[in-house]
């Protein structure tokens, strides 16, 4: 059955409407590859320009580098002379105590020996002392005792005299007086009787003198003697002091005798080699390990060199490219003054304008507004800041061009709907619809809020959706 001339005309329209579905179709899928392109070299720029940011700080901070690099430089020299100077102070110190202990050696030998020699011979003075003094002190007794002795014998022969003399005179001078006048013979022997009894009373006194000064003598002997004998025992005493310390000091030189054998092998082993093979060995080694440091320390001064080098060379380069840099910089801004002089007055004021066309709908219902679809243009608006002004304008310009893209398609489905409704109502069809116009839907939509001037420069600000 041929197809009518409506249905035909309806068959067209829709073929139209498809066709130009597919072209708005193609211009969105188009402008998603250019999107991600722009998103892409965006991404790319911001990564060149953090990298000139790096190497700019680098530079600006390459004298604070070169003044530390110094100053580590400096004190690595330092400490390596410390280092070599510690290393020569302790070898000498090494050389000096081996030195300072031979002789403390020698001398701790010596000093025993004196000291022996010097105790045993004052053992040997204070025995002959006490000796001396013991025999001096008993010949001083047996001296006074034999002159004691004497003088008592001389004392008897005296009195023993002294009465033979006294019985001789009387003897003779009775016979003579006998003999010559023997009528005084009374009176002589009554005489004599007197001076006889005198002399005895006189004889008496003498002996009792006499006996009173041998008491007095012997006493005053006792008491001059007693101090002697005092000193006598003190010093018998003492010798016996002197013994036990005699004896202590022979245990203490017994037990002695073992550290002075051996000291005495240590001397010998010293003197023998062997302890000087094993200061040698020690010598030695720490000669070695100070090569091996000063080794060490020489190949970390010529990497430190090379090091440099490379720093330096490295440093010269930047700064040439940084030159470059500045060159390139200074020729982007005379450019960009240029591009600003040849601005107009309306773009200096209002660079962005305020002439956004509006639907007939959403004028009339002020529910509908300036909406998109396109997931990728809000993502890459939103995450998209600090552009310049000819990105702003760009950016304007497509979200004019979609805006009337989008009323326009709302155009052509009203106008379908009204051809449809007429259509039906021609061929008495027509009945209410129950459907809403697709204008009156309550949806969430998405708003948009226009460029605004942020701190003297243009920037759009990022577009959110509005619940």
């Amino acid at each position: 059955m041929a197809l009518t001339k409506e249905e035909k005309k309806a068959k067209k329209e829709a073929k139209r409407l498809e066709k130009l579905k597919a072209e708005a179709e193609e211009r969105k899928r188009l402008k998603n590859e250019e999107l991600k392109r722009e998103m892409v070299a965006q991404a790319r720029r911001r990564g060149e320009l953090d990298k000139k940011w790096r190497d700019l700080m680098l530079k600006i901070k390459e004298p604070v580098f070169k003044q530390d690099i110094e100053v580590f430089w400096h004190s690595f020299d330092r400490t390596v002379d410390k280092k070599n100077h510690y290393i020569n102070n302790i070898m000498n110190l090494i050389n000096l105590a081996d030195d300072q202990f031979q002789r403390t050696v020698a001398s701790f030998c010596d000093t025993i020996d004196t000291m022996i020699l010097n105790f045993l011979t004052g053992i040997e003075n204070i025995s002959e002392e006490n000796d001396r003094r013991t025999a001096a002190l008993l010949k001083m007794g047996e001296t006074e005792s034999n002159q004691i002795k004497t003088d008592h014998n001389a004392a008897e022969t005296h009195l023993q005299l002294l009465i033979f003399h006294g019985h001789t005179t009387a003897d003779t001078l009775a016979w003579t007086t006998r003999g010559e006048n023997l009528v005084k013979e009374d009176e002589d022997r009554n005489k004599y009787a007197s001076e006889r009894e005198n002399l005895r009373s006189h004889l008496e006194n003498s002996y009792n003198t006499m006996w009173d000064d041998y008491k007095a003598v012997l006493k005053n002997y006792v008491l001059k003697t007693a101090a002697n004998q005092k000193a006598v025992r003190r010093l018998r005493r003492k010798e016996n002091l002197m013994a036990d310390i005699i004896a202590s000091q022979a245990k203490k030189i017994a037990d002695s005798d073992g550290l002075l054998r051996k000291l005495r092998n240590e001397l010998a082993a010293y003197e023998s080699g062997t302890k000087q093979a094993v200061f040698r060995d020690r010598r030695d080694r720490h000669r070695s390990a100070c090569f091996r440091l000063k080794q060490i320390l020489f190949d970390g001064c010529k990497t430190d060199t090379k090091q440099m080098a490379n720093l330096v060379k490295a440093s010269d380069n930047t700064i040439e490219w940084l030159r470059d840099a500045h060159k390139k910089g200074e020729k982007i801004l005379r450019l960009a003054a240029l591009c600003r002089k040849f601005e107009t007055q309306r773009e200096k004021v209002l660079p962005f304008g305020l002439s956004i066309p509006h639907s007939p709908v959403q004028s009339k219902t002020n529910l509908r507004r300036l909406q998109s679809d396109d997931s990728l243009v809000m993502k890459a608006i939103s995450t998209t800041c600090g552009l310049t002004r000819l990105w702003q304008k760009i950016s304007k310009a497509e979200l004019t061009r979609k805006a009337l893209a989008r009323e326009k398609m709302l155009l052509e489905q009203e106008n379908a709907l009204l051809l449809l409704q007429i259509e039906q109502q021609d061929s008495n069809q027509f009945q209410p619809e129950t459907k809403k116009c697709i204008c009156d839907k309550v949806t969430k939509r998405n708003t948009m809020s226009k460029p605004v001037p942020i701190d003297g420069n243009m920037e759009m600000r990022k577009y959110c959706k509005a619940r």
